[in-house]
């Protein structure tokens, strides 16, 4: 009985420790909500207010928000007119000199539709009693990009390399090389979809059988999930 007083206060000790190490315990942070895009919205729409992340183009006409644009002499034009009519354009809170032409912001409002909107009557939906939230770019490599992937989840970025994409699957690497075969050891992140612009496949080389295009890129896009959703890519 001497023996079990002695080993009680040596428990009440074991299991004091156990409590307060179970207490120290963080949770893990719960994952930030993932934005829309816009080709996502109008996928499946949803009337009402909500929050999507899209490239800003104003036109004489007023202003839309789209996903993949097309660069040309004439000024950028969504692709296949995947965008969302915004009408008079929103002030764009921080706005500077150095503010790119076409930024990529996140935008808060009413979703309205199917009808005709903007130019010609192009748009079937269009996001009323908007505000917009510029979004910061990063620049990195892709090496970078992936050592911190869940740090820039669901943030613009924009990476340089190689572009290797045929019509239905895009990866972008380090380095290609001859005839489009990654180099050995090359590290690549996988596109959500080949960039669509028509000037960018035109001034990539194109394999022998025409199904692949490859060559350098700068591409800017959102990163989310593993993989990179392409806005905008230019030739570099």
């Amino acid at each position: 009985m001497a023996h079990m007083h002695r080993l009680l206060p040596l428990t009440f000790l074991i299991l004091l420790v156990a409590c307060t190490e179970q207490a120290t315990v963080v949770p893990s942070p719960l994952p930030l909500p993932t934005l829309p895009l816009v080709a996502e919205v109008l996928a499946a729409p949803t009337l009402g207010q909500l929050t999507v992340v899209g490239i800003l183009l104003v036109t004489p006409e007023g202003s839309l928000l789209a996903d993949q644009i097309q660069l040309g002499a004439a000024g950028s034009l969504p692709f296949n007119g995947q965008a969302l009519w915004l009408g008079v354009t929103p002030a764009l809170p921080r706005a500077s000199p150095s503010a790119p032409d076409n930024p990529i912001v996140e935008a808060s409002g009413k979703l309205v539709g199917p009808g005709a909107y903007g130019t010609d009557g192009r748009y079937r939906y269009a996001l009323e009693q908007t505000t917009l939230v510029p979004r910061t770019v990063r620049d990195l490599s892709i090496a970078l990009l992936l050592a911190n992937s869940a740090l820039y989840e669901g943030q613009p970025v924009r990476v340089q390399g190689d572009l290797l994409a045929s019509p239905d699957s895009a990866l972008l690497v380090e380095q290609l090389g001859s005839g489009g075969v990654p180099a050995a050891g090359t590290l690549q992140v996988k596109l959500a979809a080949p960039p669509q612009d028509p000037a960018l496949a035109a001034g990539l080389h194109t394999s022998v059988n025409g199904r692949t295009i490859f060559g350098p890129i700068e591409l800017t896009g959102i990163w989310r999930g593993g993989k990179l959703f392409p806005l905008i890519a230019t030739l570099r």
